[in-house]
């Protein structure tokens, strides 16, 4: 998407059929998923409205953050840019890594993410790329990782961050930005995505879109997406794998609740575990290989072949998976969730203004 923003304001084709256009704003709302949004009408009509009018999109699997926001920074599927889950294991690297958060000083984001992205080659065109964002991103790892070479802005308040994308694109400059809001996809984690605080902020971020979009100028184009939806759980829904998965030879569980990596002990017959763990209800279990077969990932490159995990295991309905030697503290307080293969994780609205 952000790849069709650069061909809108380079006047070329774009695989979205954008129209030409001076500046394009992409407003990435974290966990807006499709059919949240739709099920939440009454509380963002202009928001749903206009999402009926527009297109749906499906994310990338997994449909988490990480993976997501990398497709959008580089146009490329998770296999080409390598950061394949939310929590990996790298044989080459030899490590396990958060590729979200868990960024440290010895992990180079240009080893883990080497691939052009899409503010670089801009850059190369002559054409600016902004990125409006929470101070906290500023310098991660994961935003050097995906948004090289930008103009980072800095607004914590939702509001702050609309008021500098209006100065931006009454700029002469052209340019591409990327307006980042963290904060729905934050309170779904803790309250759910059906709560009435999920719903009040949606309302409020309805209203700031609708006045906003009113006031944009002539020769710039708005486009409102997002990275994935969430589904609900609760207690009785959470799968405790510690007692099934210790005495079987894994030695890292990675991905994260929805969909679960295993990687193994080198002695581990991974056709006989397979098998035994396809006899489970709560979850599904793949061969990673069969999945990349199935085109889940896209084509694996370098980075990604040394991350993929030996099974995979997808929970089913609205449970969740967990393994405490892995699992953090705070992923167990959590409502609602991602990462799945649902309908509902995985459809994402394309909402477009004058583009």
């Amino acid at each position: 998407m952000f790849k069709s923003a650069l061909s809108s304001v380079l006047g070329e084709r774009s695989e979205l059929g954008f129209k030409p256009r001076n500046k394009v704003l992409v407003i990435f709302i974290d966990g807006l998923g499709y059919q949240n949004l739709k099920a939440a009408a009454g509380h963002a009509p202009f928001l749903a409205g206009a999402a009926s009018k527009g297109q749906v999109l499906h994310a990338a699997f997994p449909s988490t953050t990480s993976v997501n926001i990398s497709s959008f920074a580089t146009g490329l599927r998770p296999g080409g840019h390598g950061i394949i889950g939310h929590v990996v294991r790298d044989r080459y690297f030899q490590r396990t890594l958060n590729l979200l958060n868990g960024w440290t000083e010895e992990t180079d984001p240009l080893q883990w993410q080497p691939n052009q992205t899409i503010s670089e080659a801009a850059l190369e065109k002559g054409v600016v790329t902004n990125v409006i964002s929470a101070t906290e991103y500023r310098t991660t790892g994961f935003t050097k990782a995906t948004m090289r070479g930008v103009l980072f802005h800095e607004a914590d308040e939702i509001a702050d961050r609309f008021e500098m994308a209006k100065r931006l694109l009454e700029s002469q400059e052209r340019s591409i930005n990327y307006l980042y809001i963290q904060e729905l996809d934050q309170l779904g984690h803790v309250k759910g995505w059906e709560s009435d605080s999920w719903r009040a902020l949606l309302e409020q971020l309805n209203g700031i879109l609708e006045r906003f979009t009113q006031v944009i100028p002539k020769d710039a184009g708005i486009v409102i997406t997002a990275d994935h939806g969430m589904v609900d759980t609760n207690d009785q829904k959470r799968v405790e794998l510690d007692e099934l998965l210790r005495p079987r030879g894994v030695e890292f569980v990675g991905g994260d609740t929805r969909s679960m990596y295993l990687y193994l002990k080198p002695e581990v017959d991974k056709e006989s575990l397979l098998q035994e763990l396809e006899t489970y209800q709560q979850f599904s279990a793949y061969d990673a290989n069969a999945l990349v077969e199935a085109g889940l990932y896209g084509e694996l490159g370098p980075q990604a072949k040394e991350r993929l995990p030996d099974l995979v295991l997808l929970a089913k309905g609205n449970n969740t998976l967990y393994h405490s030697d892995f699992s953090k503290p705070r992923s167990y307080r959590m409502i609602a969730h991602h990462g799945g293969l649902s309908s509902q994780e995985l459809q994402i609205p394309l909402i477009r203004f004058n583009i």
